[in-house]
């Protein structure tokens, strides 16, 4: 069995059961792959890698490779673009052929989070598809480097861009805005930027936006006559059943419980 999505930055991947597949190479993505139950024989660079479950290896760009897994084996594989594995900040690079350790179990459990919340998103909305993928890496810089990134050095938000930032959100909170927009108004690569921010104001930045869109939301239901389509679009949700689960999940009640309780 194989599963397959693919998104703008990386790509995740989860083989179950034998598989073998001819030596290639990847252009411009880094592979991580994760071995979680069985054993998975690797080819690289003339050499012969034996992977059990617990065992991760990291492939470069134009790094031929193969592997070969038994019937009772599990993997999971992500192909990350070289910016995003290693942002603007970088200081030294991993080898390749890298070799890490990670929890079969925990790994597992992520890829099915992630999958489950990827195909129920709704595709329109590229802030909320932005962030999930944000999350992923995120989730593989900690498996990386435990969460303390040491091949990286630290940049720190400062109080004049994070200012601007924050200002152009408030000034466009209705519209579409990506966060490699924010990042650049930041100064800072898109893999760090969500970090920064949810350290500085304790929100993602979808999070930050969504709070703004749902709180003028309140107010127009309260002190106008739109409808909730019509208030749905001008705050810059895809679709008003998009509006009504991100109204109903962050107030506790329906639009139309809202309107009719402020008044």
């Amino acid at each position: 069995m194989q599963i397959q999505v693919v998104m703008t930055q990386l790509e995740l991947h989860k083989i179950d059961n034998e598989f073998e597949n001819s030596p290639h190479i990847h252009d411009n993505q880094f592979q991580v792959t994760m071995l979680t139950r069985g054993t998975c024989y690797f080819r690289h660079d003339n050499k012969e890698l034996a992977l059990s479950a617990g065992d991760g290896l990291i492939m470069h760009p134009q790094d031929r490779h193969s592997f070969y897994m038994e019937p009772d084996a599990s993997l999971i594989i992500m192909k990350v673009n070289d910016q995003s594995l290693y942002p603007s900040t970088l200081v030294e690079r991993l080898q390749s052929g890298f070799q890490y350790r990670c929890d079969p179990s925990e790994v597992s459990d992520q890829f099915r989070k992630w999958t489950t919340a990827l195909f129920a998103l709704d595709r329109v909305d590229r802030q909320a598809s932005e962030e999930m993928e944000l999350q992923v890496l995120s989730y593989l810089d900690g498996l990386l480097w435990g969460g303390q990134p040491a091949v990286f050095r630290k940049a720190v938000l400062s109080d004049r861009h994070f200012s601007r930032v924050l200002d152009y959100i408030h000034g466009h909170y209705t519209e579409q805005m990506s966060v490699d927009l924010l990042a650049s108004i930041a100064l800072q690569s898109r893999y760090h930027f969500i970090r920064s921010f949810k350290a500085l104001t304790g929100l993602t930045p979808y999070q930050y936006v969504l709070q703004l869109r749902i709180e003028k939301a309140k107010d127009l239901l309260g002190n106008t006559a739109a409808t909730v389509t019509e208030i749905s679009y001008s705050l810059g949700f895809s679709s008003a059943s998009q509006f009504y689960r991100a109204f109903l999940k962050s107030v506790g009640m329906t639009p139309e419980t809202f309107r009719s309780s402020s008044r």
